[in-house]
């Protein structure tokens, strides 16, 4: 009973000290090169093994599906969509409000996506977050509750993450 009681401890310390730290701000990492969200996701496989108790050498797949945990890339753009989920429906501050516009001329509703002619332009709000919405299913961008829209959205993109069905 100790045993658990110590790894619930430890999963929980990992939990609120390190992938707490990787989802601060994160929506800033949107955009960052290959080599720097890889390093990011050697922070959160290292609090996994630490968190589990696991050796150096195994595969760290499962065992990041277990603990429920989305992938740094999907961590990231998680962050982005729930913003322009709130941001839609008065949950957030105008400011990032005003940064979205809808489509006149599109069928489905879509977003206006903001181009730039460099690249640091399309990692802002107003570019990164209508893009990624624009990708997303109907059936989770035309959510009305925020706690459904969240739920859907961790669920789209832990299977996206896991390649699960």
């Amino acid at each position: 009973s100790s045993g658990i009681n110590a790894e619930y401890g430890v999963l929980c310390l990992v939990q609120s000290l390190v992938i707490s730290s990787l989802d601060y701000c994160n929506a800033l990492y949107f955009g960052i090169s290959e080599a720097m969200l890889k390093q990011l996701q050697l922070i959160q496989n290292r609090a996994c093994r630490t968190a589990l108790g696991l050796p150096r050498r195994e595969s760290l797949e499962g065992h990041l599906q277990k603990l429920h945990w989305l992938k740094v890339r999907d961590r990231i753009t998680f962050k982005i969509l729930m913003l322009v989920f709130k941001s839609l429906n008065g949950l957030a501050p105008s400011y990032l409000a005003d940064l979205l516009n809808y489509n006149d001329s599109s069928r489905s509703p879509s977003l206006q996506c903001y181009r730039s002619n460099r690249a640091i332009g399309e990692r802002a709000f107003a570019s990164s977050g209508p893009r990624l919405w624009n990708d997303l299913p109907p059936v989770i961008s035309q959510c009305v509750e925020l706690s459904t829209f969240k739920s859907a959205l961790k669920t789209h993109l832990f299977k996206k993450s896991y390649c699960l069905p």
